[in-house]
């Protein structure tokens, strides 16, 4: 009886280590046959370039090379935009360079690079940094940095924050390829180089217009009705193994129209790439040589008599220009004001605001103006300078950079 009770009693241990066994086995098949998911090749394919954008971002940092291409029968304007990405702080920094043929009119070169008070294309080089508060441009002619806080951009007076497009939403850096991917929807995907695929999608159309600058845009989007925002921009987007963007091209040849400066363009495209995943940070914010945009940026007709300034000040804006010093380079220098009201044309202003200044250089010409001279001549209305503002004209003389008015 001892020995039938035992083996009784040891049957339950026995059943429990079957159970055991053919519970690990079915935990097996089960992990086997449940694999883990791609974040963007598993998923459902309209999602993918979304997701891949998300991917990019969660890298943490990237390197970046972008063109943006005007092409035409003059030849190709092309502005490069390069530098570094870092997804996670919000921050960038960037390099831009225009190469804008010789052929190309006047008026095209304007809109391209934006005008100066001197009549010119605005600069074709430009390096920033940007970071969630605050940005720093730096002109490629100067030897200090401006940098523009949260409220500063509203010193310059007109209530607008040019220097905004240089900051973007998908990417720090403002008016790249990321900011058109978000928002597409793949048609189309085929297999690409070592496990990564290709998409083919669109851009909406909004998006692509936004991306440029306010000024440049008032050139562009030939179409604005319904039918043209129901219509994307071809846009095909590479990714890696990972399902990081190591690719796009968008051809946005539709926002060109076939009047105004720019007629004679006839194809636009943009070129991203993208490398460095995880090991591109940029640089931090510059500390030396840096002024406050709030105190060094102003409207030209707020310049004092005898005042100096620059140009370029990343905002794109004839009328805003940077103080500076006249003991060291600068691009232009005030001689006077007068009050001036305006004519019945703004013609008719222009040649009055002309008048007035060659009239002022020989009658009351400062001792630093020289006999001969180019004058320039800027008005501005009276309401520019706020409640109880003058109507007035600027006079001032441009120079290249490092030479001397004086005599």
């Amino acid at each position: 009886m001892i020995r039938r009770l035992a083996r009784i009693a040891a049957l339950p241990a026995v059943l429990l280590l079957l159970t055991a066994c053919s519970g690990g086995d079915d935990g097996d098949a089960h992990a086997k046959a449940q694999p883990s998911r791609h974040p963007v090749f598993d998923q459902p394919l309209d999602r993918q370039v979304f997701l891949a954008l998300r991917e990019t971002q969660k890298s943490g940092s990237a390197s970046f090379t972008q063109t943006v291409s005007f092409g035409s029968a003059k030849g190709t304007a092309v502005q490069t935009l390069s530098g570094r990405l870092d997804f996670t702080e919000g921050a960038g920094e960037a390099a831009v360079r225009w190469q804008v043929p010789e052929k190309y009119s006047a008026a095209a070169k304007e809109t391209l690079l934006g005008i100066t008070p001197g009549g010119t294309a605005g600069a074709g080089s430009g390096r920033f940094v940007v970071d969630r508060q605050q940005i720093h441009y730096r002109a490629a002619s100067a030897g200090y940095w401006l940098r523009y806080g949260s409220a500063d951009t509203l010193a310059a007076g007109d209530g607008n924050d040019p220097i905004g497009h240089l900051r973007g939403s998908e990417s720090p850096v403002g008016g790249t390829l990321l900011e058109g991917v978000g928002g597409s929807d793949a048609k189309a995907q085929q297999s690409g180089p070592a496990g990564g695929r290709t998409y083919r999608t669109e851009m909406p159309f909004s998006t692509g217009w936004t991306m440029f600058p306010a000024d440049l845009r008032k050139e562009l989007a030939a179409e604005m009705g319904t039918s043209a925002l129901q219509a994307g921009f071809p846009l095909t987007v590479s990714v890696d193994p990972r399902g990081r963007i190591t690719h796009g091209r968008a051809d946005m040849s539709r926002l060109l129209r076939k009047s105004g400066a720019l007629a004679d363009v006839t194809s636009l495209t943009m070129d991203l790439t993208l490398t460095g995943f995880g090991s591109s940070k940029p640089a931090g914010a510059p500390t030396e040589s840096v002024r406050k945009a709030a105190e060094a940026v102003l409207p030209m007709r707020d310049v004092k008599n005898g005042g100096c300034v620059d140009f370029d000040t990343g905002r794109r804006a004839a009328h805003v220009v940077a103080g500076v010093s006249c003991s060291g380079p600068y691009d232009a220098r005030v001689f006077i004001q007068l009050p001036l009201r305006p004519g019945a044309t703004a013609a008719e202003t222009q040649e009055r605001a002309d008048i007035a200044c060659a009239l002022a250089h020989d009658a009351v010409r400062p001792a630093w103006v020289p006999k001969k001279a180019e004058i320039w001549s800027w008005w501005t209305p009276g309401h520019a300078s706020g409640p109880g503002g003058k109507d007035l004209v600027t006079c001032y003389l441009t120079t290249k950079r490092g030479e001397s008015q004086d005599g």
